[in-house]
């Protein structure tokens, strides 16, 4: 879909994408889990880990809802978030207990399969969002999702900010080239 086409599609009225570059993320993303390894304490790293990795979700989440206050995302990262907080806060004790050990478990397997589907509902919410409410044929492949997810996301959501400032400039775009592939 050409960008020329697209233009009236996409509504002033929403809020642009998170205006960050994939790579300045993951290189965030990386820097604090090497922060993470060297400074704090050994029991303590699994959960700051994920309080990082979950930080982008919440924001990206939040952002999500100011598109659609009726999304499906943000609500399942919250319940995401409390249990993968809960999950990574029992891992921090010491000879956990049988009944604590089993509910260790039952916690992350719930954090894993409520992990993969908050990331299969963003990617639904932004979806319906940029083909629907501002229809520039946003699509995002569902294996790289799974593998890719928010630095993947990022990389689409910057693509779309970049074009969106370009647009408020009055930047005139080359008809041949495309938003999306």
């Amino acid at each position: 879909m050409d960008l020329q086409t697209t233009q009236p599609g996409v509504v002033p009225g929403y809020p642009a994408p998170p205006r960050i570059k994939p790579l300045v993320l993951f290189l965030a993303w990386f820097i604090l889990s090497i922060l993470i390894e060297q400074y704090a304490p050994k029991p303590y790293q699994d959960l700051l880990n994920s309080l990082v990795v979950d930080a982008w979700a919440l924001y990206l989440c939040l952002w999500i809802r100011r598109l659609d206050p009726d999304c499906k995302s943000a609500f399942w990262c919250d319940v995401y978030l409390v249990v993968e907080i809960a999950f990574a806060s029992l891992t921090i004790r010491q000879h956990p207990s049988q009944g604590v050990q089993s509910l260790i478990v039952v916690l992350g397997i719930a954090s894993g399969v409520l992990g993969i589907a908050t990331i299969y509902l963003i990617r639904y919410d932004l979806q319906k969002h940029y083909n629907e409410r501002e229809p520039i044929g946003l699509h995002l492949g569902p294996v790289k999702t799974l593998f890719f997810s928010f630095l993947y996301f990022q990389s689409k959501l910057f693509e779309i900010a970049q074009f969106k400032q370009r647009q408020a400039l009055g930047i005139s775009e080359d008809p041949s080239r495309t938003l999306f592939q």
